[in-house]
Protein backbone atom coordinates (compact mmCIF):
# COMPACT_ATOMS: atom_id res chain seq x y z
CA UNK A 1 0.00 0.00 0.00
CA UNK A 2 1.30 3.45 -0.90
CA UNK A 3 2.25 5.42 2.23
CA UNK A 4 0.85 8.89 2.81
CA UNK A 5 3.24 11.76 3.45
CA UNK A 6 1.97 12.48 6.96
CA UNK A 7 2.59 8.89 8.08
CA UNK A 8 6.09 8.88 6.58
CA UNK A 9 7.05 12.12 8.33
CA UNK A 10 5.63 10.97 11.67
CA UNK A 11 7.59 7.73 11.41
CA UNK A 12 10.74 9.62 10.45
CA UNK A 13 10.37 11.89 13.48
CA UNK A 14 9.95 8.87 15.72
CA UNK A 15 13.10 7.24 14.34
CA UNK A 16 15.14 10.42 14.65
CA UNK A 17 13.98 10.94 18.23
CA UNK A 18 15.51 7.53 19.01
CA UNK A 19 18.68 8.32 17.05
CA UNK A 20 17.93 5.65 14.46
CA UNK A 21 19.31 7.90 11.76
CA UNK A 22 20.05 5.33 9.05
CA UNK A 23 16.53 3.91 9.27
CA UNK A 24 15.04 7.39 9.03
CA UNK A 25 17.01 8.10 5.87
CA UNK A 26 16.09 4.77 4.30
CA UNK A 27 12.44 5.45 5.05
CA UNK A 28 12.54 8.80 3.28
CA UNK A 29 14.30 7.55 0.18
CA UNK A 30 11.98 4.53 -0.12
CA UNK A 31 8.93 6.79 0.10
CA UNK A 32 10.44 9.15 -2.47
CA UNK A 33 11.00 6.30 -4.91
CA UNK A 34 7.38 5.21 -4.50
CA UNK A 35 5.92 8.67 -5.06
CA UNK A 36 8.12 9.34 -8.10
CA UNK A 37 7.19 5.99 -9.64
CA UNK A 38 3.53 6.88 -9.24
CA UNK A 39 3.97 10.36 -10.67
CA UNK A 40 2.83 11.96 -7.40
CA UNK A 41 4.99 15.08 -7.65
CA UNK A 42 3.40 16.95 -4.74
CA UNK A 43 4.08 14.09 -2.35
CA UNK A 44 7.58 13.68 -3.79
CA UNK A 45 8.28 17.38 -3.18
CA UNK A 46 7.14 16.99 0.42
CA UNK A 47 9.56 14.12 0.89
CA UNK A 48 12.36 16.03 -0.84
CA UNK A 49 11.69 18.77 1.71
CA UNK A 50 12.32 16.27 4.50
CA UNK A 51 15.36 14.83 2.72
CA UNK A 52 16.98 18.26 2.51
CA UNK A 53 16.64 18.67 6.26
CA UNK A 54 17.75 15.11 6.93
CA UNK A 55 20.87 15.37 4.79
CA UNK A 56 21.77 18.77 6.28
CA UNK A 57 21.71 17.38 9.80
CA UNK A 58 22.63 13.72 9.45
CA UNK A 59 24.06 13.25 5.96
CA UNK A 60 26.19 15.34 3.63
CA UNK A 61 26.00 18.80 2.11
CA UNK A 62 26.47 17.21 -1.31
CA UNK A 63 23.32 15.11 -1.03
CA UNK A 64 21.37 18.02 0.43
CA UNK A 65 22.40 20.25 -2.48
CA UNK A 66 21.52 17.50 -4.96
CA UNK A 67 18.02 17.27 -3.46
CA UNK A 68 17.65 21.06 -3.47
CA UNK A 69 18.60 21.29 -7.15
CA UNK A 70 15.99 18.65 -7.99
CA UNK A 71 13.35 20.57 -6.04
CA UNK A 72 14.16 23.80 -7.88
CA UNK A 73 13.95 22.00 -11.22
CA UNK A 74 10.57 20.44 -10.36
CA UNK A 75 9.15 23.77 -9.25
CA UNK A 76 10.07 25.27 -12.60
CA UNK A 77 8.88 22.31 -14.65
CA UNK A 78 5.53 22.13 -12.84
CA UNK A 79 4.97 25.90 -12.96
CA UNK A 80 4.88 25.99 -9.14
CA UNK A 81 7.31 28.85 -8.53
CA UNK A 82 4.39 30.89 -7.18
CA UNK A 83 2.53 28.52 -4.87
CA UNK A 84 2.04 27.67 -1.23
CA UNK A 85 4.41 24.66 -1.37
CA UNK A 86 7.07 26.87 -2.94
CA UNK A 87 7.28 29.02 0.20
CA UNK A 88 8.83 26.32 2.35
CA UNK A 89 10.62 24.62 -0.51
CA UNK A 90 12.49 27.80 -1.44
CA UNK A 91 13.18 28.47 2.24
CA UNK A 92 14.67 25.04 2.83
CA UNK A 93 16.61 25.08 -0.43
CA UNK A 94 18.08 28.42 0.64
CA UNK A 95 19.14 26.94 3.96
CA UNK A 96 20.81 24.05 2.16
CA UNK A 97 22.85 26.35 -0.04
CA UNK A 98 23.73 28.59 2.92
CA UNK A 99 25.03 25.60 4.87
CA UNK A 100 27.00 24.53 1.81
CA UNK A 101 28.68 27.94 1.71
CA UNK A 102 26.82 29.32 -1.33
CA UNK A 103 25.52 32.54 0.22
CA UNK A 104 24.69 34.11 -3.14
CA UNK A 105 22.28 31.34 -4.16
CA UNK A 106 20.86 31.24 -0.63
CA UNK A 107 20.00 34.95 -0.67
CA UNK A 108 18.34 34.66 -4.07
CA UNK A 109 16.18 31.79 -2.81
CA UNK A 110 15.20 33.63 0.37
CA UNK A 111 14.05 36.44 -1.92
CA UNK A 112 11.85 33.93 -3.75
CA UNK A 113 10.52 32.40 -0.54
CA UNK A 114 9.34 35.60 1.13
CA UNK A 115 6.78 36.68 -1.54
CA UNK A 116 5.27 33.19 -1.44
CA UNK A 117 4.93 33.38 2.34
CA UNK A 118 3.32 36.81 2.07
CA UNK A 119 0.93 35.68 -0.64
CA UNK A 120 -0.20 32.37 0.86
CA UNK A 121 0.07 32.86 4.63
CA UNK A 122 -1.57 35.43 6.96
CA UNK A 123 0.72 38.23 8.09
CA UNK A 124 0.72 36.93 11.68
CA UNK A 125 1.24 33.25 10.77
CA UNK A 126 3.89 31.39 12.81
CA UNK A 127 5.36 30.20 9.50
CA UNK A 128 7.13 33.55 9.16
CA UNK A 129 9.30 32.77 12.19
CA UNK A 130 11.25 30.15 10.26
CA UNK A 131 11.72 32.54 7.37
CA UNK A 132 12.99 35.33 9.61
CA UNK A 133 15.31 33.05 11.59
CA UNK A 134 16.90 31.76 8.41
CA UNK A 135 17.22 35.22 6.90
CA UNK A 136 18.86 36.38 10.11
CA UNK A 137 21.42 33.59 9.91
CA UNK A 138 22.22 34.57 6.34
CA UNK A 139 22.84 38.22 7.28
CA UNK A 140 24.94 37.08 10.26
CA UNK A 141 27.18 35.05 7.96
CA UNK A 142 27.64 38.18 5.86
CA UNK A 143 28.62 40.22 8.93
CA UNK A 144 25.50 42.40 8.80
CA UNK A 145 24.69 41.74 12.45
CA UNK A 146 22.20 44.57 12.93
CA UNK A 147 19.95 43.27 10.17
CA UNK A 148 20.40 39.77 11.58
CA UNK A 149 19.30 41.03 15.01
CA UNK A 150 16.25 42.69 13.43
CA UNK A 151 15.10 39.44 11.82
CA UNK A 152 15.79 37.35 14.93
CA UNK A 153 13.74 39.81 16.97
CA UNK A 154 10.85 39.58 14.51
CA UNK A 155 10.98 35.78 14.73
CA UNK A 156 11.00 35.97 18.53
CA UNK A 157 7.88 38.17 18.53
CA UNK A 158 5.99 35.62 16.43
CA UNK A 159 7.18 32.64 18.47
CA UNK A 160 6.26 34.38 21.73
CA UNK A 161 2.75 35.04 20.46
CA UNK A 162 2.38 31.44 19.30
CA UNK A 163 3.75 29.90 22.49
CA UNK A 164 6.51 28.02 20.64
CA UNK A 165 8.82 27.51 23.62
CA UNK A 166 11.55 25.46 21.97
CA UNK A 167 12.09 27.57 18.87
CA UNK A 168 11.79 30.74 20.96
CA UNK A 169 14.59 29.56 23.26
CA UNK A 170 16.79 28.79 20.25
CA UNK A 171 16.07 32.23 18.78
CA UNK A 172 16.95 33.96 22.04
CA UNK A 173 20.22 32.05 22.24
CA UNK A 174 20.95 33.08 18.65
CA UNK A 175 20.44 36.70 19.69
CA UNK A 176 22.63 36.15 22.74
CA UNK A 177 25.45 34.78 20.58
CA UNK A 178 25.02 37.60 18.09
CA UNK A 179 25.33 40.33 20.73
CA UNK A 180 28.16 38.51 22.52
CA UNK A 181 30.17 38.68 19.33
CA UNK A 182 29.27 42.11 17.93
CA UNK A 183 28.14 44.21 20.91
CA UNK A 184 29.42 42.51 24.08
CA UNK A 185 29.32 45.62 26.31
CA UNK A 186 25.61 46.28 25.80
CA UNK A 187 24.45 43.57 28.20
CA UNK A 188 21.99 42.32 25.60
CA UNK A 189 23.65 38.91 25.39
CA UNK A 190 23.07 38.20 29.08
CA UNK A 191 19.49 39.44 28.90
CA UNK A 192 18.70 37.16 25.97
CA UNK A 193 20.17 34.16 27.78
CA UNK A 194 17.81 34.82 30.67
CA UNK A 195 14.88 35.13 28.27
CA UNK A 196 15.87 31.84 26.67
CA UNK A 197 15.89 30.09 30.05
CA UNK A 198 12.44 31.43 30.92
CA UNK A 199 11.07 30.44 27.51
CA UNK A 200 12.45 26.92 27.92
CA UNK A 201 10.96 26.43 31.39
CA UNK A 202 8.53 23.75 30.19
CA UNK A 203 6.85 21.39 32.71
CA UNK A 204 8.25 17.87 32.45
CA UNK A 205 4.85 16.43 31.51
CA UNK A 206 4.78 18.70 28.43
CA UNK A 207 8.27 17.83 27.18
CA UNK A 208 8.21 15.93 23.89
CA UNK A 209 10.93 14.59 21.61
CA UNK A 210 11.40 18.03 20.04
CA UNK A 211 12.08 19.48 23.48
CA UNK A 212 14.96 17.06 24.03
CA UNK A 213 16.24 17.62 20.49
CA UNK A 214 16.27 21.33 21.33
CA UNK A 215 18.27 20.58 24.50
CA UNK A 216 21.13 19.48 22.29
CA UNK A 217 20.99 22.71 20.31
CA UNK A 218 20.91 24.81 23.47
CA UNK A 219 23.81 22.85 24.94
CA UNK A 220 26.03 23.95 22.06
CA UNK A 221 24.85 27.56 22.35
CA UNK A 222 25.42 27.66 26.10
CA UNK A 223 28.94 26.30 25.59
CA UNK A 224 29.69 28.91 22.93
CA UNK A 225 28.66 31.63 25.39
CA UNK A 226 30.63 30.18 28.29
CA UNK A 227 27.62 29.03 30.31
CA UNK A 228 29.14 25.65 31.04
CA UNK A 229 26.80 24.67 33.88
CA UNK A 230 23.85 25.26 31.55
CA UNK A 231 25.64 23.31 28.83
CA UNK A 232 25.91 20.30 31.14
CA UNK A 233 22.30 20.66 32.28
CA UNK A 234 20.99 20.62 28.72
CA UNK A 235 23.21 17.66 27.87
CA UNK A 236 22.00 15.78 30.92
CA UNK A 237 18.36 16.27 29.97
CA UNK A 238 18.95 15.16 26.39
CA UNK A 239 21.07 12.16 27.35
CA UNK A 240 18.46 10.99 29.83
CA UNK A 241 15.85 11.02 27.08
CA UNK A 242 17.93 9.51 24.28
CA UNK A 243 19.25 6.86 26.62
CA UNK A 244 15.82 5.37 27.11
CA UNK A 245 15.09 1.96 25.63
Amino acid sequence: MTPDVKTVIERQDELLSRERFDEAGSLLYAALETFLAEGDVLSALSIYNEIMGYERQYGTNEKAVEAAKTVLRLLEERDMTVSQPAAYLYLNCATVFKNAGDETTAKALYEKAEPNFRRFYPADAPDFAGLYNNRAACFWHEGDWRTAAYYYARAAEILTRCGEHCDLAVTYYNLAELYARFDPLSGESERYVERAKRAFDVPEKDRDSYYYYTCRKLSASAAALGYFADEEDYKRRADAYYGRA
